[in-house]
């Protein structure tokens, strides 16, 4: 019963709760599980939270792509290893986060986490500290792009390995049921995960022990560069757990309010105990898989279409229809996240690199080196 009683010592946050790094959270990230009221005012945080989330990704290509210049005139990369972009999924992670209580709920999701972190309201320092390798990231510059982390406000990270998350997610939920928290864990993952075995393993427990869990597939149309009709036999995802005795269906990945509205149903249906929901986000990712992608899979007419469901543009457009969003509004929130993630930026190019005795720290739970007693 480890992992429940990692649930029992978990400390209640407000929704404010900091991320452990130096830096505050982003004020506007998520609503934690607030409602839509009649000023707008939780509207425009959600589409503040997209543009910010929009605006962290597209810095982060360009500090990808540009050198540090060392003093002795040498170049390094300011980011170490695989960057996976979330441009284009950004209603999945900001829906999840307008119905995530921070005192008792989880996410898990795959290593394209930066998205769902700042959703969960890791300030843009952290994450970009973590990118950086430097000691204010939220893993201590230890995880990088793929392992963005804050078990504080119930964000158990990023996963590098495909479909490693789905089991720890059964886990935790498996934790709540036991110890009656009335949390929900919510696990992304990718459409290429669901097949692995571990989706079996995972979704065929979690309907036997009833745990509140949400496995949410943010299909993307293709797994790396292989399209769905390439890789799984059944086309429609969602039929692919029509044998595990829970509710499945598609969601519009890019449609903020539909997906508040589909989750919540599963919410709503995890909390009451219920058991768990299998949900399809379809979506579009407008970055490649990784850097390395040349994206020579997808034609430009598919990409100009997708372009025009834009999740961002889609919610802008709504908002204007209904009174709430106007030209000027639209510049002071803009101009505002853009400032926000270049000042995240300053300070993590500024913070310093984790001292080289602490190499093994936070690494195993015993010292290193290890001597048996």
């Amino acid at each position: 019963m480890a992992v429940a009683d990692e649930v029992a010592k978990r400390a209640v946050v407000s929704k404010q709760s900091n991320n452990g790094a130096s830096a505050a959270p982003s004020h506007f990230a998520g609503t934690n599980g607030q409602l839509a009221g009649k000023d707008g005012q939780v509207e425009l945080q959600r589409l503040r939270l997209m543009l910010l989330i929009r605006r962290f990704e597209e810095r982060t290509y360009q500090e990808y792509a540009t050198p540090r210049v060392l003093p002795d005139g040498t170049k390094e990369m300011k980011i170490g290893g695989f960057l996976h972009l979330y441009s284009g999924q950004e209603a999945i992670a900001a829906g999840t986060a307008a119905l995530f209580e921070k005192s008792r709920d989880y996410l898990l999701t795959g290593y394209r986490c930066h998205g769902a972190s700042l959703a969960l309201g890791m300030s843009t320092r952290a994450a970009m500290a973590e990118l950086f390798g430097k000691v204010t990231g939220c893993s201590k510059g230890k995880g990088g792009s793929m392992h963005l982390f804050d078990a504080r406000v119930g964000n158990l990270g990023g996963h590098g390995i495909v479909g490693g998350q789905l089991p720890l997610a059964l886990g935790t939920a498996f934790a709540q049921w036991y110890k009656k928290t009335g949390g929900v864990t919510f696990c992304f993952m990718g459409d290429g995960a669901i097949n692995q075995g571990t989706f079996n393993e995972a979704l065929n427990l979690a309907s036997l022990y009833k745990a509140p869990v949400i496995y949410v597939v943010e299909n993307n149309g293709v797994a790396m560069g292989t399209q769905v009709e390439r890789h799984s036999a059944e086309k429609d995802l969602a039929k692919r757990a029509c044998g595990y005795d829970m509710p499945y269906r598609n969601v519009d990945g890019n449609d903020i309010d539909t997906v508040i509205a589909e989750f919540g149903k599963a919410v709503d249906r995890a909390r009451a105990g219920e058991g768990p929901s299998y949900l399809v986000a379809n979506t579009f990712r407008f970055r490649g898989h990784s850097m390395s992608d040349p994206l020579k899979y997808r034609s430009k007419e598919e990409a100009e279409r997708a372009r025009q469901r834009d999740p961002i543009t889609l919610y802008e457009t709504r908002l204007r229809e209904k009174g709430l969003l106007n030209d000027e509004q639209l510049d002071s929130i803009t101009n505002a996240v853009n400032e926000e993630v270049d000042e995240g930026i300053r300070q993590a190019e500024a913070d310093p690199n984790p001292p080289l005795e602490a190499r093994f720290e936070d690494a195993l739970a015993e010292t290193y080196p290890y001597s048996p007693k």
